[in-house]
């Protein structure tokens, strides 16, 4: 038979290596989302930029097209700011934040739906 002392001891170590697997866990964990942040805000802007780039090139098209440069830039504008309108209009809609809000959390929580399959 096993004496008290051994067995305390057997369950101190049972403990640690509890904790030590769930540190390992929480920081695979940390890491995996702090990466899939990383790659989100990377590819918002190379989305910025392309759009950037893709305005100038069609305000310098509609500024050749209307024979006018600040016409051709005014248009692109006022698309964007037509596009502003419609978004502060519908800022506050529900369904468009249930959509944004899980559409992120699958993104960004991915990995957890992949390990439980």
């Amino acid at each position: 038979m096993m004496n008290l002392s051994e067995i305390v001891e057997t369950l101190k170590k049972l403990v640690e290596v509890r904790i030590k697997i769930a540190i390992s866990k929480f920081a695979d964990d940390l890491t995996t989302i702090i990466t899939r942040v990383v790659v989100l805000i990377l590819m918002v802007m190379t989305g910025v930029m392309v759009l950037l780039f893709g305005s100038i090139a069609l305000a310098f098209f509609l500024a050749e097209k209307m024979e006018s440069v600040y016409l051709g830039f005014l248009t692109v504008g006022g698309v964007y700011l037509l596009v502003l309108f419609l978004l502060y209009l519908i800022r506050n809609t529900l369904s468009l934040q249930t959509t944004l809000k899980s559409g992120l959390t699958k993104f960004i929580f991915l990995f957890k739906q992949k390990r439980s399959r």
